[in-house]
């Protein structure tokens, strides 16, 4: 390795004094990184010069996906690798490791300041579940990621013995961020992680960020209402409580001057005493809030919950409730929120999801671009509305919300409702009129709605080998998800040409979601309210997943088509 500290040429002394300074090389390294080939050319650099070693491999190593290239940093003899039918390799370890086998790992683990896990399911290599026990038994109470700073962790791994042990490994001593995703547990395993998450967060002024979702478990419930009392310095708490939040426990987390990110699951009873409690007090409720997650029986009982919070810096509302609302309450919602003038100018993410299902056939609960009409005086970024009652608009709207939401990235309208139109009413949003979102939001990547599937409009085009949209397309490079809600294909229905009209349309395509097949297997979660559901036929299904296949394979050669026109 070149000792450039040794060079006299005045020229190259003054690069060198510039390269020595950390802050630019970390800026340079990342620039590196994010390129094609660049943690090899990284490698390199960290082989250059002695100047560029440890950013080099800080830069390397410190954002990690996987275990998996610091289980090899054991000697050889250590692991074994092999393949399995899908392609995907497995890391094993074949003992345990010595004392001395550690040397090599501890130097790299020390440098790992974000971890998530596990690996994406296409991944190439991931480890054995056996593997995440032998570390924990070996390194008994030594944290394995000394200096980790955040993970993220999903618990996917078919062992649940296997689970526990890896997300143990991820509770080290300075983590300040952590975003977890569990679903069912034993109760002893439960204990165990509860008395685990008590431990790890005893200094009061550690953590910063708790994103916590699990299903069904009362010592997880228990254990994050703990760290949300001791932790003096969150900035973010979202969590799928298990049951609803105590008064006393919403009025400390208002009071955090630091909480930014808050989701509350409140009773009608306690929402109300909160609205009493905010007249009396004379602070403000959650002065730094920029995030609001709302789960309250009726949309009403969170709008009086949100009137409470003063914030100036709120831009992502969140509300779930049970009973569906009317369209004319949905509408005069939004209209007070666009009208705001605390909220107004700054809200530009928002999501309304409803548990329940409203009457079949309700005229009242149909939204129309009338409803969602105060909503274009918003600059959204993000819309996610699942109201309960179907979503009936037109391409007109859409072109006209495409104008107003310039910086859109997500829109999602009705994507999971799941029911036939009436007699006699038919979608009006079409397949062109999906345009204007391609023309006027170019950074949107996730669209989800019902819309008619015809794609004669593109025929003539396709069919003379030209592209079926005329160059209007969502973004090239992003992975966008189209959810097609539920948009039914007719049988007669020419796959391969509508196909080739997504694929145009949406050249970065990795899925497509329907609505259909969702409860295919089992009664619907809502079918106590709602029990005149019709059952789709598997074909409206099928045929989508066969139009997903056509239309990913068409869109990555248009991508490689275009990358060789650029």
């Amino acid at each position: 390795m070149e000792d450039v500290t040794q060079t006299h040429d005045p020229v190259f002394s003054a690069t060198r004094r510039c390269l020595s300074v950390p802050e630019l090389q970390h800026l340079i390294f990342d620039l590196v990184y994010r390129q094609p080939g660049g943690p090899r050319n990284l490698t390199a650099l960290a082989r250059t010069a002695r100047i560029f070693h440890d950013v080099a491999l800080n830069t390397l190593w410190g954002t990690q996906e996987s275990l998996v290239p610091l289980v090899k940093c054991f000697p050889s003899q250590l692991w074994t690798e092999s393949r399995e039918d899908d392609g995907c390799r497995t890391v094993t370890l074949t003992a345990e490791p010595k004392p001395e086998d550690w040397t090599r790992v501890r130097l790299y683990a020390a440098r790992i300041k974000e971890m998530r896990l596990p690996l994406d399911e296409r991944a190439h290599e991931k480890l054995a579940g056996d593997v995440f026990l032998t570390l924990r038994r070996s390194l008994v109470y030594d944290p394995l990621l000394p200096n980790l700073h955040s993970f993220e962790w999903s618990q996917t791994l078919s062992n649940n013995e296997h689970n526990l042990a890896s997300f143990l490994l991820m509770l080290n001593p300075l983590v300040v961020s952590m975003d977890v995703k569990m679903s069912t547990w034993d109760k002893e395993a439960a204990e165990t992680i509860a008395s685990a998450l008590r431990t790890f967060g005893q200094s009061p002024t550690q953590l910063r960020s708790i994103t916590f979702q699990w299903n069904e478990c009362r010592p997880l419930h228990e254990a994050l209402l703990s760290l949300a009392h001791t932790q003096q310095q969150l900035h973010t708490l979202v969590c799928t409580w298990e049951d609803d939040l105590s008064l006393e426990t919403i009025l400390h987390l208002s009071s955090l001057n630091s909480l930014q990110r808050v989701s509350i699951c409140t009773d009608p009873d306690t929402t109300l005493q909160i609205v009493e409690e905010a007249k009396e007090l004379t602070g403000t409720l959650f002065p730094s809030l920029k995030l609001l997650s709302l789960r309250c029986k009726t949309l009403d009982l969170c709008e009086r919950l949100l009137g409470t919070i003063r914030s100036p810096y709120l831009d992502t509302l969140t509300c779930g409730f049970l009973t569906p609302p009317t369209a004319q309450c949905l509408q005069d919602f939004f209209t007070r929120l666009a009208s705001s003038p605390l909220f107004g100018s700054k809200l530009s993410n928002i999501h309304l999801i409803a548990q329940g299902t409203s009457p079949r056939g309700s005229p009242t609960h149909r939204v129309t671009p009338a409803t969602l009409e105060p909503l274009l005086r918003l600059n959204m970024t993000a819309l996610q509305l699942e109201p309960g009652g179907p979503i009936d608009i037109d391409d007109a709207f859409l072109e006209r919300a495409a104008r107003a939401w310039p910086r859109l990235r997500v829109l999602e309208l009705g994507a999971q409702w799941r029911r036939y139109p009436p007699p006699g009413q038919a979608v009006r949003v079409t397949l062109r009129g999906l345009l204007p979102l391609a023309m006027h939001c170019p950074d949107l990547v996730i669209l989800g709605l019902t819309f008619d599937p015809d794609a004669s409009a593109f025929q003539e085009r396709f069919e003379a080998n030209e592209r079926p949209t005329d160059g209007v397309s969502f973004g090239l490079f992003a992975p966008f998800k189209l959810g097609v809600g539920a948009s039914v294909v007719d049988q007669q229905a020419d796959t391969y040409l509508l196909a080739g009209a997504l694929s145009d349309l949406c050249p970065g395509l990795k899925i497509v979601k329907t609505a259909w097949g969702r409860a295919q297997h089992g009664r619907d979660e809502n079918e106590e309210h709602d029990t005149e559901l019709y059952w789709e036929d598997e074909d409206a299904e099928e045929s989508w997943r066969q139009i997903e296949k056509y239309a990913m394979e068409m869109a990555r050669v248009r991508r490689q088509e275009r990358l060789w026109i650029d």
